[in-house]
């Protein structure tokens, strides 16, 4: 058997750690955490239903529900251990279509502006399209959330959240305080989102160009 070179050899380790990773991904997709991830896929229409109906207490309270899977879903997989990349993308999708349609909805109802919504939106719905190119070029499952990309889903729940109370509760003025403040610091976030996403595709790029 011939001998490989070191260049062959680094590329042969690549091509098993990917096999691997693709493997585990197909196997592994922890059953609880997932089914607190899909409460926000499945509360979506409900939250919209409910908003197109004027029935902006139950909006909100479903929102906020949805937003709180975000947390336990994850807390939920370090708990039990069952952290994997199947469950780490859903998560994220789950994260993304929720935001990105409720922050379109919400400036259907008139709560938000144009502006401060749909920045946020399509920063959620480019980063998705971003991954799945990333991933089907280097043929591995690629889900990477950095610190910035965390602090515009927070962000974004959060003004989700100041929205649709200030619908629900129109009397309480810290609803519209917070979404005042959401709105200033969202495309700040977006920025330092984009920034991250930019450095890690260079240094990803750096290594397989090795």
């Amino acid at each position: 058997m011939r001998k490989l070179n070191e260049p062959q050899q680094r590329h042969l380790e690549q091509l098993t750690r990917a096999v691997s990773m693709v493997k585990r991904a197909r196997e592994e997709l922890p059953i609880l955490p997932a089914l607190v991830s899909w409460v926000r896929i499945i509360l979506l229409p409900v939250c919209v239903w409910a908003g197109w109906n004027g029935k902006y207490v139950f909006m909100f309270w479903l929102s906020l529900t949805a937003a709180s899977s975000d947390y336990f879903d994850g807390l939920l997989a370090r708990q039990l251990k069952k952290s994997s990349t199947p469950g780490k993308t859903l998560d994220l999708l789950a994260d993304k279509f929720f935001l990105s349609v409720m922050l379109i909805f919400l400036t259907r109802l008139g709560v938000l502006s144009l502006y401060s919504a749909m920045i946020p939106a399509w920063y959620h719905i480019g980063v998705v399209f971003a991954l799945l190119i990333v991933s089907w070029s280097i043929k591995i499952p690629v889900v990477v959330i950095t610190t910035s990309e965390r602090l515009v889903i927070i962000l974004s729940y959060i003004l989700v959240l100041t929205a649709t109370g200030s619908l629900a509760y129109p009397d309480k003025s810290i609803f519209f305080k917070l979404t005042w403040a959401a709105q200033i610091l969202i495309p700040i976030a977006v920025l330092l989102g984009v920034i991250s996403y930019f450095r890690f595709s260079r240094r990803l790029i750096q290594r397989y160009m090795k």
